[in-house]
């Protein structure tokens, strides 16, 4: 079924991998990061649950939901991990032994480029959740099943004897069974501005009460405050976004407009281009960081240094979006430019 796309959640995508792209450039416990952590990774997750509703994925057949799974996440995450271990093999003189464990872990899905981890998560954590409803047949159940499962990773003592990919897994689960739950009501309400800057900013405080979070380490520290602010962050996230003006940007032009709803038009177009490409950006901008760091030596530390490189991997990756995206989209998880037209 052709359904009208919701650019709101293209732009939350894209505001999403840029928090992704600033919490590896900012890796410290100071105030912003620990903010951004608080809630980037939940927020996709949940726009992933959203989406998932809003398509119907539990109604289409089991052996077409698994294939086109595999095309638009497993591929990419094979793709973009062989990259980065072909990059990390010159670095170090491909050494064998180092090559070997690292193939390993990313089959066991822990890999060397350490944003893939998203992928293959989000593809088991959104197939269980599908079969599940689709088992089921109830919502209630459903639910109720995912938050027992959610649950589990805050248990003391289950990383001992419980893999960390399952637990993240079961970790995700829980903000995309979120996502998928209230997909209506996001698409139906729209609460004041005014409104959702008091329950973020809120939401800021208690994160940086709670101290930095990430599903990844599967660092949570206090479980109701990390559930509180991943959950109010991301819709507060989704919800301000869909205030913005709703059309697609393609193709990118300047706004007629000259006031701040010209503005806002333009920052909504970005922001959806972006969260297109948020796959391609997810999987190469560590590699972009590093040259940035290294070869060019830019200091990140700093608010204006970390800016800066964020504006530098958006502009370094713009035509290698557009490469991947126009001769080689089934490595990005992307249909070919023709059957998106269609």
């Amino acid at each position: 079924m052709n359904r009208e796309r919701l650019h709101y959640l293209d732009a939350a995508r894209g505001f999403a991998i840029l928090l992704v792209v600033l919490g590896h450039i900012w890796e410290t416990d100071q105030p912003l990061p620990v903010l951004i952590y608080s809630f980037h990774v939940p927020l996709f997750f949940v726009i992933s649950g959203i989406l998932t509703a809003y398509t119907d994925q539990a109604e289409r057949p089991a052996a077409k939901r698994i294939s086109a799974r595999v095309k638009s996440l497993i591929v990419p995450y094979i793709f973009f991990e062989l990259v980065f271990l072909v990059i990390f093999g010159l670095r170090n003189h491909f050494d064998f032994r180092s090559q070997h464990a690292h193939v390993y872990d990313g089959l066991f899905l822990s890999p060397l480029n350490v944003p893939m981890w998203f992928l293959p998560t989000l593809f088991f954590a959104e197939l269980f959740l599908i079969f599940l409803i689709r088992f089921t047949q109830n919502n209630v159940c459903a639910a109720l099943i995912c938050l027992a499962l959610y649950l589990v990773p805050f248990f003391p003592g289950t990383a001992e004897f419980l893999p960390a990919a399952l637990l993240r897994c079961l970790s995700s689960i829980g903000f995309l069974a979120a996502g998928y739950f209230s997909a209506d009501l996001v698409r139906a309400k729209n609460p004041p501005a005014l409104l959702l800057l008091f329950a973020a900013a809120a939401s800021g405080a208690l994160a940086w009460l709670n101290g930095k979070t990430g599903i990844y380490k599967l660092t949570f520290h206090n479980p109701a405050l990390f559930t509180l602010c991943a959950l109010t962050g991301s819709f507060c996230a989704i919800f301000l976004l869909k205030k913005l003006p709703q059309e697609d940007p393609l193709p990118l032009r300047p706004a007629p407009e000259h006031n701040s709803r010209g503005t806002l038009r333009l920052v909504s177009a970005l922001l959806v281009l972006i969260g297109r490409n948020s796959l391609t950006i997810l999987g190469l901008h560590i590699i972009v960081l590093r040259i940035l760091q290294e070869i060019l030596g830019l200091h990140t530390d700093s608010i204006i240094g970390g800016l800066l490189a964020l504006v530098g991997i958006c502009v370094i990756l713009t035509p290698v979006c557009w490469f991947f995206n126009r001769f080689l989209p089934f490595l990005v998880g992307k249909s070919s430019p023709k059957k998106e037209q269609r």
